[in-house]
């Protein structure tokens, strides 16, 4: 099996790394200068120990060639281009598997690439880009993929056995869109706190206002999900809780754009919650006003780097 990853960053990396350790051939597509490092020195993975892994890296998604399996690990809001650049890299059987945050990335790559391509998966797994080609595993958790519109293909299970091969603890859902906006929760109460304040998501909790307004958040989007018909199988506000604690020296991904000077995908996580929200009739002024914060600090920074 050969597995291009689309948006080689800290988790697409981490995944690929992983994979690759195992002798899967794996292709990552990133940016030039992580790219660069992986090929001078290889692919640095840190956890309790620093493992350098031997995968094959590019910039050019032309050069990655066929895949069996595209993991698509970019941004929620490069889903469109990067299902672009996928389209030269599939065969009649590949699978797109949307491993990504924020509400509705599969529904843009299945507009591109098709509804019976398109998986979806939510991980736990925190990993962050200290350095072109090195990558810390921050914290470990849960990884879910399941198939949005279609039953899901016999293929996956092979690929939920590679992932916890891999060391990824990783099952199927029948009910995918459940974990997708329960993941979107979990981001909606962490995220946002930890980018404002620069706390790790462990900080957070040392701070009890911050816990009580992280579930303020959590429970705004749990009343629109329920008005979309969306029901849990666990409590999102205790599963936040859990995953604050579990990735405690994680530094979220939105915090990680910030301080990069890049774009957050606050549009996909708590900016849906209130999109959904008007939709359905559900007031969200908590998640609003996070949402326009980051925003105002996103266009600090442009103004800054101007």
């Amino acid at each position: 099996m050969k597995i291009v990853v689309l948006g080689a960053g800290s988790i697409g990396s981490l995944f690929g790394g992983m994979l690759a350790r195992l002798g899967v051939n794996v292709v990552l597509i990133g940016r030039e200068r992580h790219v660069r490092a992986i090929r001078e020195r290889g692919l640095r993975l840190k956890d309790e120990k620093e493992l350098v892994v031997d995968v094959k890296a590019t910039s050019n998604p032309l050069d990655a060639g066929k895949a069996d399996i595209l993991l698509l690990t970019v941004k929620a809001y490069d889903t469109k281009a990067a299902a672009l650049d996928a389209k030269p890299l599939m065969k009649r059987d590949t699978l797109v598997l949307c491993l990504q945050n924020g509400l509705g990335t599969e529904g843009e790559a299945a507009e591109i690439l098709g509804k019976s391509r398109i998986l979806r998966g939510v991980t736990s797994e925190g990993a962050l880009l200290a350095a072109p080609g090195i990558v810390y595993h921050t914290g470990r958790g849960e990884t879910i993929i399941g198939a949005p519109f279609t039953s899901l293909p016999s293929k996956v299970e092979e690929i939920v056995e590679l992932f916890n091969e891999a060391g990824f603890d990783t099952r199927t859902s029948d009910f995918i869109e459940g974990d997708v906006w329960t993941k979107v929760l979990v981001n909606a109460g962490i995220n946002p706190i930890g980018a404002i304040t620069r706390l790790k998501n462990g900080e957070i909790l040392k701070h009890p206002q911050l816990v009580e307004a992280m579930k303020v958040l959590v429970k705004e989007g749990v009343q629109v999900a329920n008005k979309c018909k969306i029901s849990f199988t666990e409590n999102p506000v205790n599963k936040t809780i859990h995953v604050a604690k579990m990735t405690a020296e994680n530094k979220n991904s939105m915090l990680q754009d910030l301080e990069k000077g890049k774009r957050t995908e606050i549009d996909y996580i708590n900016g849906a919650i209130v999109r959904y929200g008007a939709m359905v009739g559900v007031d969200t002024p908590a998640n609003l006003t996070v949402t326009a914060i980051i925003k105002a600090l996103e266009e600090r920074q442009r103004s800054r780097e101007a």
